[in-house]
């Protein structure tokens, strides 16, 4: 059944790191069970519904395999010459290009509009490492460690790390395509078609483009570290800073980030932070920028060790007073909402 509001919040991977720790953790215990329980063979208990959506729950996580054969295949039709297509170029490339349109334009419609392809390529690629260390273990069957994802803030933001595998995807994958245009030119022992190479070349173009754009997104700033060990709740209300009025921007349990006026707060140092009709709390500055022409904005944090100022952002958080946000019933908290304003 569908509920409006937001009532349980958690912790999900935060960095690159993160997500591959947990991710490996997840695939390897699908594949212990679908190795213990003998999980592909049919089962008098089970109806072929359920058999069908455990066996397709475990070797889901085999996917990032899959994407690295479709890097491959491409990869070896160009390096062998083979060819692979009697269309020529313009009428491939069209096909192709109306082809993979509709495919986006029915998954997106099929996904009820609930993805975004940049964050859906990233993440269909970052699954790779995750298949290669699954598909290792059912090889090897080596012991497994259990590792927890690690939890709670950084001293400093890091950005993520990019998989080796994709990095030397990337090189490979840009060889091929300068090794197959020195081809086309002329330049190597084998020659092929122009059909068969705008064919594969396509793809592997494409493919590149993917792994470029997925890495990019891995290393950009907002999936750095975060200093904060809690979910950020996006609000904007009225707030003061030192006795300086300023706007909210985000509050957690570890601390606030504020918008004021430009050179109206020092670079570092401890202040007192008013929420609305509550009781002033000492956060440190962690660090300020400046966001707009006349703006700049302040990053806070609650001082380790301080559990009056955790005390009091929690219960502002969960039992936040009436009337502090415009439009909300009395008795919701802001955590309950993604986004208030």
């Amino acid at each position: 059944m569908y509920h409006h509001q937001t009532l349980a919040v958690g912790l999900a991977p935060a960095t690159a790191d993160q997500y591959l720790l947990q991710r490996r953790r997840w695939g390897m215990g699908a594949m212990q069970i679908l190795t213990y329980e003998r999980l592909w063979a049919a089962k008098s208990w089970m109806t072929w519904r359920n058999f069908h959506e455990y066996i397709n729950g475990t070797l889901w996580w085999l996917e990032g395999i899959a994407t690295l054969i479709a890097f491959i295949i491409p990869m070896g039709v160009m390096i062998s010459g083979a060819q692979t297509s009697t269309a020529g170029p313009v009428e491939f490339t069209l096909a192709f290009a109306a082809m993979f349109w509709v495919r986006l334009w029915g998954a997106k419609r099929l996904m009820r509009h609930q993805i975004h392809w940049p964050t859906a390529f990233a993440l269909r690629i970052f699954r790779v490492p995750v298949g290669m260390a699954c598909l290792w273990w059912l090889v090897s069957r080596q012991s497994l460690e259990f590792q927890v994802t690690p939890k709670g803030a950084a001293e400093l933001r890091l950005r993520g790390r990019a998989p080796r595998i994709l990095l030397v995807l990337i090189a490979i994958v840009a060889g091929i395509i300068l090794y197959a245009t020195a081809g086309v030119l002329g330049w190597v022992p084998w020659r092929t078609s122009p059909g068969s190479t705008i064919a594969a070349g396509v793809w592997l173009v494409l493919a590149g483009i993917v792994l470029v754009l997925g890495t990019l997104r891995i290393r950009a700033a907002e999936f750095a570290t975060s200093r904060r060990s809690a979910h950020r709740v996006p609000l904007s209300v009225p707030v003061t800073v030192a006795g300086t009025p300023g706007q909210l921007v985000d509050v957690s349990m570890g601390g606030a980030a504020v918008r004021m006026n430009a050179d109206a707060l020092p670079e570092s140092g401890k202040v007192l932070l008013a929420l609305p009709k509550s009781e002033p709390i000492p956060l440190d500055i962690v660090r300020v920028w400046t966001s707009a022409k006349s703006e700049q904005t302040a990053s806070l944090r609650v001082r380790d060790g301080d559990w009056g100022a955790y005390r009091q952002l929690a219960l502002w958080l969960f039992h936040t007073p009436d009337g502090v946000v415009p439009g909300f019933p009395p008795g919701v908290p802001v955590v309950a909402t993604r986004e208030a304003s």
